[in-house]
């Protein structure tokens, strides 16, 4: 279970099929009704309260010279209820770190945050009979800190911006054609093309911007780590799985995103490309020819049209350098 998608609809089972301690029950049916939040294609906004609402309930409860893992073990104790306590206390844990981000100016949007200290899936990861259970419980850490997820929504409405600013270019709709033809000629058309492969390119980069913008402003959006680089994530940007992970939403995995970007364009607005490389992996089924850090130049020798027109690094700079936020040194440093 290393999907985010397989671990929500692992949880949306929980509340579906399992009952909690009798209180908590109570609560989690009609002041939370948290089962309405798992919807059929993601996290229902109507709902979007209750995570916190959780969360002040065990806070609330914790005060009372308790440890968050003892009132969670508590809570998913019921030995009437069909399942284990084990899934029950993940799935109670699994909310209590999601969070609906939202910032002034920007997006909202689904983060789920686990602790640092879980090294696989919520539900593998916390396993054990109640007192070890208790203990991973515990962990409250979180991978990411509060305003690192206010990046997130801020840089999901540049990527929106710029997004849209792709496709009213591309459709001709604004900006002169000369100018977009040459940004096209300058990310994507190695020594041999032609108008034809102008054309062509010109068709597909609008056709992708199209859903590109359509799931930057999804709001069922989220954006959470990938587990399975939790021990080596200081060597990955983010990911996404090629034509989305059939969940019925946008996931997105943000790993060093918001530590580790350099250059003089801007952490925002680089934070902006990461997230439009990724979107066309999951709306485009693009793929990780080559990365900025070899140069994303053109050339029938390194990085043919064939190529680049499907790497996902020349749709997020194409994007960048055509909406106007990529700095000339960071174009050159990049290209070359």
């Amino acid at each position: 279970m290393v999907k985010f998608t397989e671990i929500y609809n692992k949880a949306k089972a929980v509340l579906a099929g399992q009952s909690f301690e009798k209180d908590w029950h109570a609560f989690l049916t009609t002041e939370c009704k948290l089962a309405q939040l798992f919807g059929a294609d993601g996290f229902d906004v109507a709902h979007s309260q209750d995570p916190e609402r959780v969360r002040r309930r065990l806070r609330e409860l914790s005060k009372w010279n308790k440890k968050i893992g003892t009132v969670i073990v508590e809570a998913a104790t019921n030995p009437a209820s069909v399942g284990s306590i084990n899934d029950r206390a993940a799935t109670l844990k699994m909310v209590r770190h999601l969070y609906r981000v939202s910032k002034k100016g920007a997006q909202e949007v689904w983060v789920y945050s686990p602790p640092k200290a879980y090294t696989k899936p919520i539900f593998e990861e916390l396993s054990g009979d109640a007192k070890a259970l208790a203990s991973k419980l515990n962990s409250e850490q979180r991978i990411f800190s509060s305003k690192e997820m206010g990046w997130m929504a801020s840089a999901l409405a540049v990527a929106l911006k710029i997004a849209e600013d792709a496709k009213a270019k591309l459709s001709g709709a604004s900006g002169k054609q000369a100018d977009t033809d040459a940004m096209i000629q300058r990310w994507f058309l190695d020594e041999t093309c032609g108008a034809a492969e102008l054309a062509d390119a010109k068709a597909k980069l609008l056709a992708g911007f199209q859903k590109i913008a359509v799931a930057c402003a999804s709001n069922k959006l989220v954006f959470t780590d990938y587990v399975d680089w939790i021990k080596t994530r200081n060597k990955y940007f983010g990911a996404a799985f090629r034509g989305g992970e059939g969940g019925g939403f946008p996931v997105i995995y943000l790993e060093g995103a918001f530590t580790r970007l350099t250059g003089n364009t801007g952490k925002l607005w680089l934070c902006a490309e990461t997230i439009i490389h990724e979107f066309s992996h999951h709306e485009v089924h693009t793929r990780d020819h080559r990365y900025d850090s070899s140069g994303l130049k053109p050339a029938t020798a390194t990085l043919s049209y064939a190529k680049a027109i499907e790497n996902a690094d020349s749709w997020g700079y194409f994007a960048l350098d055509l909406a106007g936020y990529l700095s000339a040194g960071d174009r050159t440093k990049v290209l070359y």
